[in-house]
């Protein structure tokens, strides 16, 4: 028994857990399959998503019915019923078992299936229908004993199911008012009406999955970087292994070409990894002993041993996965004003119908009344498409939202804090100044500096070496090079010993700073990188350099502007020189400088206590507090730090600016579509109650307004797919003003 026990903790447990949501970690798709299976029935549970790529589990419930205890519970009883353990079985061996309740594709159905075979069923008998009677005129019987009325009935039971199982929640279900209008439409001999609304209400169910799945593919392909095999240490010797299988503390070594599958620290060797899957940075990064790699990224050049930290579902990339597959559940608020305004039509509805009969004492107006009313679908899929198609449309341009929320939040608002390095600048570092020692050259010095850096990857000496063919100078080939990680380089060239590096390599070689003192201090005053050139033992002097500005920064200030953003903020923890300077370039209304990471918190939260909107943009780890405080928090690179994604709300996984403005006006776009929908779903609906209480509407007719209204509201969410940046000349504010500074 306790072996029973201890092998189901393994097979199902607890990945992360809220009151009325819990997330389960399956093993096995058998074990997945019968645990969906098993959890879909159960009393309390609103809703179970099986997640196969990653054997996760989520599950929605109701806590007042049923625990999270309770469902990890049916769980594992469903584990051990589909697949008990074999400990007795010898290494070498197949489990050659089965459980028939686990065959079949129930575990790892394709979102679309169901939607789509039950939409082409109903088309299939709704063309059969139009064939027998308007081609072969042989009339179509629609009582309720008739085929036709037999298949509608059949059709209509799993809303009155769905609707019976979400009674607990004390309202009127949506699924259930329509399934019991169409029982009735069919009970009064109108089946083909009712298979007319059954047909649109599966029509629109389809798109509404389409466009879900739609969106999770796009995010996925994005984030689809990790291999499938990878090489861990056994006993002194490389063995290949699926990546599933690495344990935590196992040491995985990585060559050359290789893509790193877990999260950990680097524990022998040195190479180069190309991190632009997670941060969009196009150059190599060089990581050694003590420092962390992540899931997703590659090596371009040697051999590391890393200790894995995190594994399969805990890896980081896994995490943003999980927090996007659950974006299109996160709902807006505006998507419950359409849930809430379905709610009340069916209450109109109601009152309707029973009004028309009263008024008129017509059985047939009062029942097209009530097949109007009956299918308040458009009113709920007017919020629903718009939100999945913004989101499906900004993953495709590499824009992560984690929720229908904030890009409804995003749009209204009206205060911009930004970092400054990394977010307003580049992260690629230009040579800015130059100080030169008596007895050298500028030529000279930064001839030397370039042919010292030739072959370095690192981005502070691919910036010298482009800015000296900037001025015409073609770096020589060095005879020796030899690189120190953290301080610089050192090589042979023409019988000379160059050293290009910081304090620290100076000192190694017992180079003497003294000349240089007060150009090196006052680099460094203006928050410039300071790289030291040195001849034999001699000091020649020495380059400053600094992330510009992006090129498009400007722009992105002057349409948020433009779009109603009034308030722009710069929060650095740079100096008051080098932030200052910044701000009046960018013509910012407001600079906090020399902040620590708590304070950009509070300047966030104290914006917000002034009653404004704020929205946070930053990608670093001293960001991460700002981003959780802001009322919407935008992280560049997607990932330029693991914290600063996961406390953002939206990710922008290309180092691109232009996607701050791309989602504020997606936002603003989709709210101007979602009313749209509004106002013709609502509009269309009122209409027709008001004719079929005239009597000009046929019951038949009434089915036919949901077609052309629910089609018509999908055909408008859809235009949000196309959504891009309006055509404006990306060009430089002109007559930036003075920014207003506050030490930290």
């Amino acid at each position: 028994m306790l072996l029973i026990n201890w092998w189901l903790t393994i097979i199902v447990s607890v990945k992360h857990s809220v009151r009325g949501r819990i997330r389960l970690k399956v093993r096995g798709r058998e074990s997945l399959a019968a645990a969906e299976q098993s959890l879909e029935g159960a009393a309390g549970v609103v809703k179970v998503r099986p997640n196969p790529r990653c054997a996760c589990l989520v599950v929605n419930y109701e806590a007042r019915e049923i625990t999270g205890g309770e469902i990890v519970s049916l769980a594992r009883d469903a584990a051990a019923a589909c697949r008990p353990p074999a400990p007795l079985q010898k290494a070498g061996e197949k489990d050659v078992r089965s459980c028939r309740t686990c065959d079949g594709p129930a575990g790892t159905e394709h979102p679309l299936r169901k939607p789509a075979r039950r939409f082409l069923g109903l088309s299939a008998v709704g063309v059969w229908a139009l064939v027998r009677s308007k081609v072969l005129a042989l009339g179509v019987a629609q009582s309720i004993l008739s085929p036709l009325g037999i298949i509608t009935i059949a059709a209509a039971i799993p809303m009155i199911t769905g609707a019976w199982r979400q009674r607990s929640q004390g309202k009127l279900n949506l699924e259930g008012f329509l399934g019991g209008s169409i029982i009735l439409a069919t009970v009064m001999g109108q089946a083909m009406t009712a298979l007319e609304i059954l047909w649109i209400d599966s029509a629109a169910n389809l798109l509404k999955a389409w466009i879900g799945e739609r969106s999770r593919r796009a995010i996925s392909q994005i984030l689809e970087v990790t291999s499938h095999n990878t090489f861990i240490l056994v006993k002194g010797l490389e063995v290949e292994v699926p990546v599933e299988e690495v344990q935590m503390g196992d040491t995985v070594v990585l060559h050359t070409g290789e893509k790193i599958a877990v999260d950990g620290s680097v524990i022998k060797g040195e190479a180069l990894v190309d991190e632009s899957p997670i941060n969009g940075r196009a150059e190599f990064i060089p990581r050694s002993k003590g420092d962390r790699v992540f899931a997703g990224t590659l090596v371009r050049e040697g051999v590391i041993y890393v200790k894995a930290e995190k594994v399969g579902d805990d890896t980081y990339l896994a995490r943003v996965m999980a927090m996007v597959e659950d974006s299109l559940a996160n709902k807006a608020p505006i998507q419950g004003v359409a849930d809430q305004l379905a709610h009340k039509l069916i209450k109109l509805g109601g009152l309707a119908t029973l009004g028309t009969l009263l008024l008129t004492r017509s059985f047939w107006r009062s029942f097209t009344v009530l097949l109007v009313m009956a299918c308040p679908c458009a009113t709920v899929l007017a919020a629903s498409t718009a939100i999945s198609a913004a989101i499906s449309a900004a993953a495709r341009r590499n824009i992560l939202i984690k929720g229908g929320r904030y890009l409804e939040e995003v749009g209204k608002m009206d205060t911009a804090c930004f970092d400054k390095t990394g977010t307003i600048t580049t992260t690629h570092p230009v040579v800015e100044r130059m100080t030169v020692l008596p007895g050298a050259t500028r030529e000279e010095m930064l001839y030397l500096a370039a042919s010292a850096e030739l072959h370095n990857s690192h981005p502070l000496g691919r910036a010298v070496i482009a800015e000296a063919e900037r001025q015409g100078l073609q770096p020589g080939r060095h005879a020796v090079c030899e690189y120190f990680l953290g301080q610089g380089v050192r090589a042979e060239l023409e019988g000379s010993q160059i050293l290009v590096g910081s304090r620290g390599l100076m000192k190694r070689f017992q180079v003497s700073l003294h000349k240089a003192g007060q150009a090196i201090t006052g680099m460094e005053r203006r928050g410039l990188t300071t790289l030291l050139v040195a001849q034999n033992g001699e000091l020649l002097g020495c380059l400053g350099l600094a992330n510009p500005a992006r090129a498009e920064a400007p722009w992105m200030l002057e349409q948020l502007s433009n779009s109603g953003l009034e308030h722009r903020v710069m929060i650095t923890g740079d100096s008051e020189s080098s932030a200052l300077a910044l701000c009046r370039q960018m013509d910012f209304d407001e600079c906090f400088y020399s902040v620590m990471p708590e304070e950009k918190a509070e300047i966030a939260q104290g914006l917000r206590d002034q009653g404004r909107k704020v929205m946070m943009v930053g990608d670093g780890i001293n960001d991460a507090l700002a981003l959780a405080q802001a009322d919407v928090g935008v992280a560049m690179g997607a990932g330029g730090t693991e914290v600063a994604i996961e406390a953002a709300d939206i990710a922008l996984v290309n180092d691109d600016l232009g996607g701050v403005v791309y989602v504020h006006g997606l936002s603003q776009a989709t709210m101007r579509v979602v009313q749209q929908n509004f106002w013709l779903a609502t509009g269309s609906n009122l209409a027709g109650m008001v004719a079929g209480a005239l009597g000009v509407l046929s019951p038949v007719a009434a089915g036919l307004i949901h077609i052309v209204h629910t089609l018509g509201i999908l055909a408008n969410s859809s235009r949000l797919l196309a959504y891009d940046l309006p055509r404006h000349t990306r060009r430089l504010p002109q007559g930036a003003e003075q920014g207003r500074g506050r030490a930290g």
